[in-house]
């Protein structure tokens, strides 16, 4: 089993530290977190800032790593999971339980008591705002369950009591596991629908504030989603100043540096190799992999393969078709650029993609390469040369996209410095690798 591939996995290693694989140079930042979180006097609240796919998870990982070594108790809690939920602190109590409390013989009479008078007074108002009618009218088993569910009637009257229940609760976690401080790393709140993200954050602000408590909790979220969320929620709402409110101290994800070589760590821990090698190995296929890559340095560091979760995308397909043995990086290290610009036509200019049916529509987008490096190749230009001369298009979906996306001429001239004027074998190759990516595009 050693040598199977991971596919469709995290490619960084289970049995690696963080620190040891930090293909994303994101340590320095790590460290200046950390620090945050360990100075701060909770109960506090932390934004970690970032767009989708930016490493927040990973970043997460990270600091929980070194916040266990410095023997702090930590909770990763995945909002992604529990989006239907009224209440974001029934399963966030249930997960501290689960994860830390279940070696302890008495702890399900402390975790009962919290959860019981929080569900209870949850259903509460819940109904009473739903129906008008008052939970103590209904008698059920749930009212009756152990006792525990009756020891709130009304929601508004105990507010105060269920906060000592939560005081008390964390208190107890904490001395049992002889922690002094607890922070809890809400993920995933950007996968969430506007609606669902606005009614955590209100969960949150409701119960994950109260004074006196030693806990920092750390929401991971893309900004401005978030924004956008509290303004489709509440219109005249400001959703800059809603989440102001709530987060005290705004981290922001650090952008990818070095991303050739960021990409090479993840293909090295897909294919299962030693990620601790040095790249520049003389003779190495690996290493001529990287020096293909670095005729294409100005895509690592944009939109297309800027993005971590997108580099992992990419691996993965390529893992998929040498599973499938229709590529071979390391055997033929020249095509890695054929199939990365294949790849990435195909999932973010797939009108392009769809438009290469034969030999002359490849012919026609290499023109277009050759133009993107031109002094005179701007699409403005060439727009106005097919004009003045009626010359005939060759493919006419190309040519519009050349011209009117600005997006796409720059991704040409990101790749114009692997295709010469008279590539015709490169252009073979391309239509033939097309076949290939098309099981995977």
């Amino acid at each position: 089993m050693d040598n199977v591939l991971r596919i469709g996995q995290y490619c960084y290693p289970e049995e690696k530290q963080y620190g040891d694989c930090d293909t994303l140079n994101f340590n320095d930042a790590r460290s200046l977190f950390i620090g945050t979180v360990k100075t701060v006097v909770p109960p506090l609240t932390v934004g970690l800032y970032g767009p989708w796919g930016s490493g927040k998870s990973t970043m997460i990982r990270g600091m929980v790593e070194q916040l266990q070594k410095d023997n702090y108790l930590t909770l990763v809690f995945d909002a992604w999971k529990y989006r239907h939920e009224k209440n974001l602190i029934l399963p966030l109590l249930c997960a501290l339980q689960r994860e830390h409390l279940s070696q302890f013989k008495d702890e399900k009479d402390s975790v009962k008591k919290v959860v019981s008078s929080v569900a209870f007074a949850s259903l509460a108002g819940f109904l009473k705002h739903k129906t008008g009618i008052e939970i103590n009218d209904i008698k059920t088993t749930f009212e009756i369950y152990e006792g525990g569910y009756k020891y709130y009637k009304k929601y508004d009257d105990q507010v105060s009591k269920i906060e000592q229940e939560y005081k008390d609760f964390i208190a107890s976690l904490l001395e049992k596991t002889g922690k002094e401080k607890l922070v809890v790393f809400v993920d995933n709140l950007d996968r969430c629908l506007p609606d669902v993200v606005v009614n955590l954050l209100e969960d949150i602000s409701s119960f994950l504030s109260i004074p006196q408590i030693p806990c920092v909790y750390v929401l991971a979220m893309d900004k401005e989603n978030v924004i956008k969320a509290v303004k489709h929620r509440f219109p005249d709402f400001d959703g800059a100043d809603y989440l102001e409110k709530i987060v005290q101290i705004p981290l922001k994800m650090p952008a990818p540096t070095e991303g050739r070589y960021h990409f090479m760590k993840r293909f090295e821990w897909a294919k299962n190799c030693d990620g601790e090698k040095n790249l520049s190995r003389g003779g190495d296929p690996r290493d001529q992999i990287f020096q293909q890559l670095a005729a294409i340095d100005d895509v690592f560091g944009g939109d297309l393969l800027g993005n971590p979760r997108r580099v992992e995308r990419i691996i993965n397909k390529m893992i998929v078709l040498e599973t499938s043995c229709l590529f071979f990086a390391e055997e033929t290290p020249g095509d890695i650029l054929i199939l990365l610009f294949l790849m990435l036509l195909g999932e973010y200019f797939p009108k392009v993609y769809r438009a290469l049916r034969d030999a002359k529509d490849v012919r026609f987008l290499i023109n277009m390469v050759n133009w993107s490096k031109a002094p005179d190749g701007a699409p403005q230009a060439i727009s106005r040369s097919f004009n003045r001369d009626g010359a005939k298009i060759q493919n006419k979906d190309l040519l519009d996209e050349y011209t009117s996306n600005g997006k796409f001429y720059g991704f040409l001239r990101s790749f114009s410095i692997t295709v010469s004027s008279d590539d015709q074998e490169f252009g073979a190759r391309l239509l033939f690798m097309k076949k290939i990516v098309d099981l995977v595009a």
